[in-house]
């Protein structure tokens, strides 16, 4: 499989060229490429056999992921998906997402040496930041362990591309604290720890592990996940300060207050689809809103944000407005909906044309590239975006064409109907 990746460098994948073939496995390829305007600069670029069950959930997780934010978790910029040999009968679909590009991870490191307690402190500082945050958003990451402990830029952040929302599988924040714990001891003594999966006790910590550690691998893997330390503890008990015991007395709390707040949520949740349903306005689930039906408590007793109130989208790449031009030929306009690592590499300003064929009805039939301008990335969003506007009915077919101008500030977009 190894021989089949590599024979795929030098293909281009929706503009990104796979420079160099980095790494992966059976299902998977990680190659080198190319991403932003005018100033590419270096990112990754991961391939996965496409899976038809099970294609549409992973990039939905690809792109809630992208819209997360912190300094220690890797960013997404590109997701989707594409056919190697397209037309030929050993096509092979693939889904690719686009992230940071990252000069080195921890599994690289472990083989040679262990870390020194200060490394140690340096690399779990920045997770714990990071796994706080995605606590706290409603996300688990699931997938911890040290090859997904990069080096960015002189930083370190973990990887984003296989965290998935609480409650939409059987993982929870206590599974990333025992893999936290599992990868703190392989780091300090290039050894994980001794256990059995059927084995009922926790697993053996080393006693060659320096001591504040040693407390922070224990309580990070006890076979109970109720009885793990939560990640804010591990951070207090990081930064020196002790931890108080966690007793059934501090869990029962918290699993009264999150009760409490879900029972809050859901009754907020129940009042405002009785009003809608009162005013018979239906609208379709914010794709950002968490599944209400399966809220999680959590080890961390932290409860979920508070759900948003659903609000219409006709599409998941962009978000369509109402547009009121003269005369009301154009019922609605959609914008492109830009990463926002792509819109801060802009320069100036990034325009480009789309010709849009319209039936009498007013629905797109046809879009083109009238102008590519200088970036293939921004005339594929226009591209998308343009599909999905809607005109007013005419006596018969209609031609516009739509500029777009894409800034650091926003997108605009200037609608001139063509005469042919």
């Amino acid at each position: 499989m190894k021989v089949f990746w590599q024979q795929c460098e030098g293909q281009v994948i929706d503009g990104f060229p796979l420079r160099q073939y980095l790494g992966g496995g059976e299902d998977q390829a990680v190659f080198l490429t190319e991403y932003g305007g005018e100033t590419p600069r270096k990112a990754a670029i991961k391939l996965t056999h496409a899976d038809p069950e099970s294609t549409e959930s992973r990039l939905g997780r690809w792109r809630l992921a992208s819209q997360l934010s912190h300094p220690n978790l890797m960013r997404l910029f590109e997701r989707g998906t594409w056919q190697l040999n397209p037309g030929q009968l050993n096509k092979v679909p693939l889904l690719y997402v686009v992230m940071e590009y990252a000069e080195e991870d921890l599994s690289q490191v472990i083989p040679e040496r262990p870390l020194t307690a200060e490394e140690a402190k340096e690399v779990l500082e920045p997770a714990l930041s990071a796994l706080a945050y995605l606590h706290s958003s409603g996300f688990v990451h699931g997938h911890l362990k040290p090859s997904n402990f990069m080096a960015v830029d002189g930083g370190l952040k973990i990887s984003s591309d296989c965290v998935s929302q609480i409650g939409a599988g059987s993982l929870t924040p206590a599974d990333d604290v025992w893999s936290l714990g599992m990868t703190l001891v392989e780091a300090l003594t290039q050894r994980l720890p001794v256990w059995n999966a059927g084995d009922p006790r926790d697993p053996a910590v080393p006693e060659t592990m320096p001591a504040e550690f040693q407390e922070i691998a224990r309580h990070a893997l006890r076979r109970d996940p109720r009885s793990r330390w939560t990640v804010a503890e591990i951070q207090q008990r990081l930064s020196g300060r002790s931890v108080r015991s966690v007793g059934s007395g501090k869990r029962s709390s918290a699993v009264l207050a999150t009760t409490a707040f879900l029972a809050l949520a859901l009754t907020i949740v129940a009042s405002t689809l009785l009003i809608r349903n009162r005013e018979a306005a239906p609208v379709s689930p914010s794709p950002l809103q968490p599944p209400q039906a399966q809220p999680a408590q959590t080890a961390s007793a932290q409860p979920a944000p508070a759900p948003i109130p659903p609000t219409p989208v006709q599409r998941t790449e962009s978000k369509p407005s109402p547009l009121r031009p003269a005369h009301g030929e154009i019922v609605q306009q959609v914008l492109p909906e830009v990463m926002p690592r792509a819109r801060n590499s802009i320069q100036g300003k990034v325009s480009t044309s789309v010709r849009v064929e319209v039936d009498p009805s007013g629905h797109v039939t046809d879009a083109k590239l009238e102008s590519a301008g200088t970036s293939q990335y921004f005339s594929g969003l226009a591209l998308k975006a343009a599909r999905q506007w809607k005109f007013a009915p005419a006596d018969g077919p209609q031609v516009w064409i739509l500029k777009f101008e894409f800034t650091r500030a926003g997108t605009k977009v200037s609608p001139v109907k063509s005469r042919s």
